[in-house]
């Protein structure tokens, strides 16, 4: 079965291929009047960015989303008057395409296969043993398919990334020599994410998705001895614990060795020694051992020197720590469940050879006083979630965050800790660990707080790396400007800030190099080249000038005799002109022109990215940004969104719904994909989700909208009626809630407001002028759902703008402007009132036994209006219903009082009246003029009266805006 049955893919062909031929007809235009070409002007500017994709495979559903947002407020800018650049490029940097290559050379039949399911022809698949034909093929492959997307990118920009584009390497080399003159690299010994395999530092470009912003992290291990001087290391994060440790846990199946490390023998989990002599143990085998073999032996706690019991626990994970875990089941979640277990289940014990009865009495010692959580929180906190047994880890890590959290903020040092006694956990805990180490019961140790695998599938581990280089991210006056340059920019959704503020604080140095990679080398130390993070934070700046740089046939620039004195130049004003233009063989002249467009074009206005680059990349560009250029030029604006789900479900081969955008494109086009990724969702950190049945829909809709939009263009009536007026102020209310959508790029909820809402009030507008609206509303209603669409759905636009007789691209159009003076509450309430009315009356017609052949509405009185007019003053001034009538009794007179007794219950019963209030003479006169639309919809005579011109059967009491309805 192929994915596109899979994912049923259910769509006329012929209204596809409609739409394609379209598609291919505006691209091609859009081309030759190079409409997406921009030069400096007197127009305002907008630059906009999406990071440059890494190209080892074709751009997918996910990347096709963030792109594709980029695209819309590209265009919607445009269409605002502004001077819009949208430039794109290719990311090559890094381990995976030369991992990707060496798997295909050594006939790894995984990779292969990867490559046959992307459609690469068998006798193709030789060539990607070579690094650079991958680079070769996707560059040209992520071109097509982003053309064919109807992406207004302007593609003289172009460039990829490594030592393969040398214009582009000399750019990060001219970067990194500014910043080892501000002396923001060093060279040094860190702890980094490695892998074992391809014996390299793991960046986040070299990991899955998943493992993004997972880094070392510093811990503990507490040496317990057993009687023979053997250590069972138990690594923590909570090493002021040990005073309540009762027991140790094992895996009973796990795997073991007993080792010598640094001369004493320990106990260690098989998998975490290639980890310790990466962090400069020496480590030597002995023995391999199961962990029920350690089971019944005792250690002693080296601070309470009591010997407690070596336990089995299933819970202990044999990849992550050390594989040995003390227990303190008072104040850890994990311990006290796994302990309860053991107690609970003595046949267990006896089957380890422990004695129930031992067991039994092992209890939990309480040494941190926590308030409101007793003397034993992780009990509690067990209780509270009714957490059964070890099992149940989502429970036991939940728990586990709220015990270690407030225990270390709020928890107070119980007697047992001696001159540290009634002083907080944070306060003393960096003390503890000193003393623990220089009595020789603890060593500093750094690991992964959970399992990280790069993408060559293997566990990575951490390793102390020495003369690497690194990116000084600790230092205090960087992250000041970087924390500045947040304060200042624009977030969308604006609640990021603070998360960007914690990121930067969080960051220490970052290991900026690798060896044996695709990637641009280190000018001062070649053997080292920066890895794809490194290399991609201030490139927005290149591609002012690659239109320049990448067309050496056409400016006649000599790559070789480029130099730091050039982008000194060009992009901070340093220099003289004369000088750079001898020593670059450019002219004074192009150089001036490429200074000037630099300072036209920068700042990047805005960068639109998914929620995976918040914790590495987009801090980067921050932290790059403010070192390298003036305040001036700093980034202005950052966007997120979340990642893409097809079907509610994340894209996965296996769930068959991973689908590419080349796929999209053949099975719906570019227009009704654009649609349906546009309507997945807005921005934030929530996951968009694509449903191939809404894109298989806008194939419909998009084909619909089209032959309506062309039939319909100018027919109508001359004539004016108040429905026309409530439509306009439809219309021009629409404007103005579509451009704050648009502001926000919040896409999902521009096609709500701005098409199927508005869809479904021109149907209203059609039912309440009987099929005949008026020429020119009609007119502007069909101008304005176009102009709206032409940002999301720009093909389609483009062909019906071009059938009604306009002049140009819609592209290059002007957004609708509102003429707030046709907006009018008072039209939109009445329309309202009507549909109320009708609701009320089909439920009336359903309760009652007899057939009704006539309907009476009754307007209340004239003094009515007033009484509610003084009522709604106080409602909308935020008083509650009950509150606001004593207020107003107080303020009528005694004539005025009884009528607002009389209304009383109605108005507490539906307070809803106050946001339909309008004057009683339009009430009436909206009335009149739907009278024979109200008899077609309800199938009897309607007749509409004031309320003193009828006297109203018992329980009938007109209200304003709420009409009492009689039916005989």
């Amino acid at each position: 079965m192929d994915i596109a049955t899979q994912i049923q893919v259910k769509v006329d062909k012929d209204k596809v291929n409609f739409l394609k031929k379209i598609e291919e007809k505006w691209q091609r235009k859009w081309s030759e009047a190079k409409i997406f070409e921009p030069e400096p002007s007197n127009k305002p500017k907008f630059f906009v960015t999406f990071p440059y994709p890494y190209i080892n495979a074709y751009p997918h559903l996910g990347s096709a989303y963030t792109v594709l947002r980029v695209d819309i407020i590209a265009r919607y800018k445009r269409m605002k008057g502004y001077n819009v650049l949208f430039p794109q490029a290719w990311h090559a940097t890094g381990g995976p395409i030369v991992a990707a290559a060496l798997r295909v050379r050594e006939g790894d039949k995984k990779q292969i296969s990867i490559l046959k399911m992307m459609g690469i022809p068998d006798e193709e698949i030789p060539k990607f043993k070579d690094p650079k034909y991958w680079v070769k093929f996707f560059r040209k492959a992520w071109k097509e398919d982003f053309k064919r997307y109807g992406l207004s990118i302007d593609w003289r920009r172009e460039f990829f990334t490594t030592y393969l584009n040398p214009p582009y390497s000399k750019f990060v080399q001219w970067q990194y020599t500014k910043l080892k003159e501000k002396g923001l690299i060093t060279k040094g010994q860190h702890p980094v994410v490695w892998c074992p395999k391809e014996k390299k530092v793991v960046g986040d470009h070299d990991r899955p998705d998943e493992y993004v912003g997972i880094g070392p992290e510093e811990v503990v291990i507490i040496k317990f001895r057993d009687k023979n001087g053997i250590v069972y290391p138990c690594l923590t994060y909570r090493p002021e614990t040990v005073y309540g440790a009762v027991n140790i846990w094992v895996n009973p199946d796990g795997n073991y060795v007993l080792a010598l490390v640094d001369n004493e023998k320990w106990i260690l989990s098989e998998k975490v020694i290639e980890e310790f002599k990466d962090q400069d143990h020496e480590v030597e085998v002995l023995r391999a051992l199961k962990g029920k073999e350690l089971i019944g032996n005792f250690v002693i706690n080296p601070v309470t020197k009591k010997e407690i019991p070596i336990l089995p626990a299933s819970f202990v994970d044999m990849e992550l720590g050390t594989g040995v875990v003390m227990s303190v089941p008072a104040h850890a979640p994990y311990d006290y469940v796994a302990l309860r277990d053991l107690q609970n289940n003595p046949e267990l014990c006896k089957a380890y050879g422990l004695d129930p009865k031992l067991i039994r009495e092992i209890k939990p010692i309480s040494i941190i006083k926590l308030k409101d959580y007793g003397d034993y929180p992780a009990i509690k906190v067990v209780e509270e979630l009714k957490i059964q047994n070890q099992n149940e880890t989502e429970k036991l890590e939940k728990a586990t965050k709220i015990v270690y959290t407030k225990e270390f903020h709020q928890g107070i040092l119980k007697e047992v800790f001696g001159k540290w006694a009634g002083k907080v956990v944070c306060e003393v805990k960096e003390q503890l660990i000193d003393e623990f180490v220089k009595q020789g019961i603890a060593i500093r140790h750094y690991t992964l707080p959970s399992k990280v695998y790069c993408r060559c599938g293997s566990k990575t581990h951490v390793k102390i790396v020495k003369n690497q280089w690194f990116l000084r991210y600790s230092d205090e006056h960087w992250k000041k400007l970087a924390h500045e340059c947040i304060n200042n920019m624009s977030f969308i959704p604006d609640e990021l800030r603070e998360l960007f503020h914690k990121q930067v604080e969080w960051y220490k140095d970052w290991a900026c190099t690798h060896k044996g990679e695709l990637g641009t080398p280190l000018p001062w130390d070649p053997e080292w080249v920066l890895e794809s993070l490194s290399d991609s934070t201030i490139y927005m700046a290149y591609y002012v000038i690659a239109k320049y740089l990448q067309h050496p046939e056409k400016y006649g620039i000599d790559w070789n005799k480029l130099n730091n004195e050039f982008f000194d130049y060009v992009f901070l004003g340093k220099g003289d002109v004369e000088e750079v233009s001898k020593k670059t063989g450019i002219s004074v002249e192009l150089l001036k022109k490429m200074r000037n467009e630099f300072l036209y074009w920068y700042p990047v206005d805005l960068r639109v990215s998914g929620k995976d680059l918040i914790p590495n990349h987009l801090v980067f560009f921050i932290f790059h940004h403010v070192a390298i250029f003036p305040r001036e030029l700093w980034p202005r604006g950052i966007c997120v969104n979340g990642w893409i789900l097809v079907s509610g479900k994340k894209m996965s081969k296996s769930l068959g719904n991973f689908i590419t955008l080349r796929q999209a494109l053949e099975w719906w086009g570019a227009d009704a994909t654009r649609f349906a990724e546009a309507y997945a969702g807005n921005s934030g950190l929530d996951d968009a989700n694509f449903e191939p049945e809404m894109a298989s829909y806008a194939v419909e809709l998009l084909y619909n909208w089209y032959k309506f939009a062309i039939e319909n263009y100018g027919r109508g009536r001359n004539e004016k009626h108040l429905i026309d007026e409530w439509f306009e102020s439809i219309i021009n209310r629409t404007i103005l809630e579509v451009e704050e959508e648009m502001e926000k790029l919040n896409f999902k909820n521009v096609l709500i407001k701005g098409f199927f809402d508005f869809q479904n009030q021109y149907r209203w507008y059609i039912k309440r002028c009987n099929g005949i609206p008026n020429k020119e509303v009609l007119k502007k209603f069909i101008e304005v759902q176009t102009l709206i669409l032409a940002p999301i759905t720009p093909h389609i636009a483009e062909e019906i703008w071009e059938k009604l007789g306009k002049d140009g691209f819609i592209s290059l159009a002007s957004w609708p402007k509102a003429d707030k003076s046709k907006i009018r509450i008072e039209l939109e309430r009445s329309e309202e009132i009507i549909k109320r009315i009708i609701e009320d009356a089909k439920e009336i017609k359903r309760i009652l036994k007899t057939t009704p052949t006539i309907l009476r509405i009754v307007v209340a009185e004239e003094r009515k209006y007033k009484v509610i007019e003084k009522l709604a003053k106080h409602i909308n001034e935020g008083v509650k219903v009950r509150d606001a009538i004593k207020i107003t009794m107080k303020e009528l007179d005694s004539e005025q009082r009884k009528i607002l007794g009389k209304m009383m219950k109605r108005i507490i019963a539906d307070p809803s009246i106050f946001n339909l209030l309008i004057p009683r003479d339009l009430e009436i006169r909206m009335l009149n003029e739907a009278r024979v639309f109200l008899e077609k919809e309800l199938g009897m005579k309607v007749e509409v009266l004031r309320e003193e011109e009828i006297k109203l059967p018992k329980g009938k009491v007109p209200l304003p805006a709420k009409p009492a309805l009689i039916m005989e």
